[in-house]
């Protein structure tokens, strides 16, 4: 079984940050669309491969946590937070607006906070 959930989960962390970075860069960034393009595809390969490792079990440093984890929450509470309210209440105009300022940055504080935490019980189980 968790070898079918490696890769199912891994790509769809893949998409999910890859599209949330995108959107990020392209809103809020004059970067050219290739720079944009790059550096999306670069965050989201980390953070598939992060997903993999974590499916896997496999020990993961403590910065590698924290920063896969960071963009793992971050990229789904932006989606969620930004086609949430489209979906639910289609005449707002200001409710992609959540996703942008409130829930990305407190997926990628609580990301953070759960990678460092996870990576030092790993690290305390490895030690005992």
């Amino acid at each position: 079984m968790i070898q079918i959930l490696k890769p199912l989960v891994s790509f769809l962390m893949f998409l999910i940050v890859l599209f949330s970075i995108s959107t990020i860069l392209t809103i809020t960034t004059g970067f050219p669309a290739w720079l944009s393009a790059t550096v999306s595809v670069v965050c989201a390969t980390f953070a598939a491969w992060f997903t993999w490792k974590l499916v896997a079990g496999e020990r993961i440093s403590t910065w590698v946590a924290i920063t896969g984890g960071a963009l793992i929450l971050g990229g789904l509470f932006f989606t969620l937070g930004f086609l949430g309210p489209m979906a639910i209440s289609k005449d707002t105009n200001q409710g992609p607006m959540i996703g942008l300022f409130i829930a990305a940055p407190l997926g990628v504080i609580m990301g953070a906070i759960g990678g460092y935490v996870y990576a030092a019980r790993q690290n305390a189980a490895e030690e005992n």
